[in-house]
């Protein structure tokens, strides 16, 4: 069966310090990966599961080990480097042998060190269609040392023509402002914040990403209570059998709202406050009785009022343990 570009979806920051689609403070490779694989899940729904994730460009390499623990641990991924040759060999796996009828996504990721370059992540899922790949078409298409923009020109001849099989395409999905200067690059500074108040040892962090990134809750089969975070045990009933996991909305309404200002921030945060200013933080009800406390991202503090709905994004937080921490932080809708 022909095999072509089924769903596709684009994310391109808005801008950081004035500038057009560069990522701001709190985003690199992998947040921007990270949100063109939500915007294609938001296009994809009903579809048969992806199995594999092919990564191409400028990711960390814990983006094999981090990306599970946010689509979830039965996808499997593989890395195959930077550039357009990297994207036509992924292409290339996407299609070989008995493989080939597998659903497969191929996420595409540049940093521009161009001032006139956008930062863009590229996701296309590749599956039965109507026209057919041809991954050395798209290796003699590629040119300059970009792998999105040869991906955007592949799919715009082989992709999908019906309009809401796209997120993105004609109309970029765009991040918010992030002023402050951008920090390139994935690696982490080496010595880290001393930490006084948001600290959370490294084995607890992992332990909790499925609630911090996928907001990822337990149903109690015998009260049917929502809990979140998942504890494996009901807080209603006090069941500790019959959990159930549920993914929980990722956008809500603000309930609360409060503004740090520069000297109130924990101290994992002065960087961030040294270059942005303060910042807003807001408590979010997901679901009836289920609230979480986020930072806000992409607006100005004080900009989002109690009753606002806001989404939101997996963003970076702060360097600790030698590493990047990243959460879920909230984003204004519309």
């Amino acid at each position: 069966m022909p095999r072509g570009v089924e769903r596709g979806a684009v994310y391109r920051p808005r801008g950081s310090g004035g500038r057009t689609g560069r990522a701001g403070f709190d985003e690199d490779g992998f947040t921007l990966a990270a949100a063109a694989l939500e915007l294609l899940d938001g296009v994809s729904s009903g579809m048969v599961p992806l199995e594999r994730i092919h990564l191409v460009g400028d990711l960390p390499e814990s983006a094999i080990a981090d990306l599970p623990r946010l689509v979830g641990p039965s996808v499997r991924f593989e890395r195959f480097g930077t550039g357009p040759a990297a994207l036509a060999q992924a292409v290339g796996a996407a299609l070989e042998g008995s493989r080939g009828a597998e659903p497969v996504a191929i996420v595409t990721v540049d940093l521009s060190d161009s001032p006139s370059d956008p930062d863009l992540a590229v996701v296309l899922r590749i599956g039965p269609d109507e026209g057919a790949l041809d991954a050395a078409e798209l290796r003699a298409a590629s040119d300059g040392s970009s792998s999105t923009a040869p991906a955007l020109r592949f799919a715009a001849v082989h992709g999908p023509s019906r309009p809401d099989r796209w997120t993105g395409v004609g109309r970029v999905a765009e991040g918010g402002a992030s002023p402050g200067p951008i920090v390139r690059g994935a690696s982490p500074p080496p010595d880290g914040p001393v930490s006084q108040g948001a600290y959370v040892p490294r084995p607890r962090y992992l332990e909790n990403l499925a609630a911090r990134w996928r907001f990822e809750g337990e149903r109690c089969g015998a009260c049917h209570a929502i809990g979140f975070p998942p504890r494996g045990r009901c807080r209603s009933c006090g069941a500790t059998a019959g959990l159930v996991p549920l993914l929980l909305p990722r956008e809500g309404e603000v309930v609360a709202t409060t503004t740090i200002g520069p000297g109130g921030q924990p101290t994992e945060f002065d960087a961030q406050v040294a270059a942005t200013g303060p910042y807003e933080v807001v408590l979010v009800e997901l679901a009836p009785g289920i609230r979480v406390t986020l930072q806000v991202t992409d607006a100005d503090p004080g900009s989002v009022r109690i009753g606002d709905r806001v989404g939101s994004a997996l963003r970076r937080l702060y360097p600790m343990d030698g590493e990047w921490r990243y959460g879920r932080k909230a984003r204004p809708l519309g």
